[in-house]
């Protein structure tokens, strides 16, 4: 599924439709690290419905809200990449900052953020400390937000991360970043897993299970330069910020 030059929403093997074929969105479970015990989650942005119907397969016991701002691309996820009917998937059609702000407190375990993906188009009201603080409302005491984004760390290139990475040290007690194709070079531009926690991590960064491990090798230990203003619902200029990806 391609709905915007040189981004790529979505794919599915014919053969295995409920199989991750894009690393980034097997990085998204780095959230068993988390949350080993999930049991509500919501996501954000559904496109083509990949991790939703992964998610369900892979934590039977758990139930995810998916907010899509377009209900074509949920009719698209039907027809094309094998979206079925699950009593434990709630999808809502709606603006995901209008959802934020009107769901109830403590009302997810993990959010899962996959709506950063067009360099030319990002939802700016996803973006700001506002949107930030309603994440950290309706998550529970000990939870994750977990946030997609397209971008390089340094440079111009890295403007917006670095921007969002500085929002959300704002909001949450813990924010880290996972660069998913090379952390030899912060001047490329690729997949980064933004991860937001309400509470302290009390543990080391280290898992039994092999697949988790190697997404925890991947977390960026450098320090991050907070050389950005924060994004406010009244200053978020992540447009003019994306620009320099196509210089």
């Amino acid at each position: 599924l391609i709905t915007t030059p040189k981004s790529v929403q979505s794919g599915m093997y014919l053969e295995n439709p409920d199989e991750l074929i894009f690393r980034y969105s097997q990085f998204y479970n780095l959230v068993e690290f988390f949350k080993p015990d999930l049991k509500q989650v919501l996501m954000i942005g559904g496109a083509g419905y990949s991790y939703p119907k992964y998610f369900l397969q892979n934590f039977p016991s758990a139930r995810m809200d998916v907010v899509e701002i377009d209900p074509g691309m949920t009719k698209i996820a039907q027809q094309y990449f094998a979206l079925k009917p699950n009593d434990r998937l709630r999808i809502v059609h709606q603006d995901a900052r209008v959802y934020l702000h009107t769901a109830a407190s403590s009302s997810y375990e993990a959010i899962f953020g996959d709506a950063f993906q067009a360099y030319y188009s990002l939802p700016f009201q996803l973006t700001t400390k506002e949107a930030a603080e309603d994440m950290f409302r309706v998550l529970t005491d000990d939870g994750v937000a977990r946030i997609n984004i397209v971008a390089a760390l340094e440079g111009d290139k890295g403007k917006f991360l670095r921007a969002e990475y500085a929002t959300f040290k704002t909001v949450f007690k813990e924010v880290y970043l996972f660069p998913v194709s090379s952390k030899a070079d912060a001047t490329v531009t690729q997949n980064y897993l933004l991860i937001a926690l309400k509470k302290s991590l009390a543990k080391p960064w280290q898992s039994e299970n092999e697949k988790i491990q190697t997404y925890l090798d991947n977390l960026w230990t450098k320090a991050v330069p907070l050389d950005m203003p924060i994004l406010t619902d009244e200053f978020a200029p992540v447009d003019q910020y994306m620009m320099a990806n196509f210089r």
